[in-house]
């Protein structure tokens, strides 16, 4: 399980490279031939846009799993460490209903635009929604390894590893 785990990993974050080098090697070439030549490759703009979109999904699955969102918890440290427990687990699940919720709209955003296209590559503009199902997804999938995995370090340490363990987490 833990090589499947780091394959998709890896796989992630070469994908997201892979798309910020394309992105960028468009909107560096688009730019250099609008000085130099006077003229620009028409569809470059858009195809960078979509990229984009793509990388901060694919981004955002990459921070989850890593835990390096930006968090705001000078409140939750006041409180005893069993209720900073808690109040993560309270956290990570309305986390996990909050990608549900963006998971589902992503579905009906996706079916709706999914014969629409884009004026000028007329790539279909589902492709361009469907970034939000995969993110959500995978969102989720990092949320629910993310619990897991707190649960059972607070099953295998002691009232001392847990505490140190939750004060590196916060």
């Amino acid at each position: 399980m833990d090589s499947i785990s780091k394959t998709v990993s890896k796989a992630l974050d070469v994908f997201c490279v892979v798309l910020l080098v394309i992105m960028s090697l468009l909107v560096i070439v688009n730019v250099a031939m609008r000085f130099l030549l006077n003229s620009s490759i028409v569809f470059s703009e858009e195809i960078s846009r979509f990229l984009f979109i793509w990388v901060v999904y694919i981004g955002a699955i990459i921070a989850v799993r890593d835990d390096s969102h930006i968090y705001v918890d000078f409140i939750r440290k006041k409180f005893p460490v069993k209720l900073q427990f808690v109040l993560k687990v309270v956290c990570e699940i309305a986390m996990i209903l909050g990608c549900l919720l963006f998971f589902l709209g992503s579905i009906d955003l996706t079916e709706v635009n999914i014969t629409d296209h884009s004026p000028v590559a007329g790539i279909s503009l589902g492709f361009v929604y469907s970034a939000g199902l995969l993110g959500s997804f995978g969102m989720m999938i990092m949320l629910c390894i993310r619990l897991i995995r707190l649960f059972t370090n607070k099953a295998k340490h002691t009232d001392s590893t847990v505490k140190h363990e939750v004060r590196e987490e916060l």
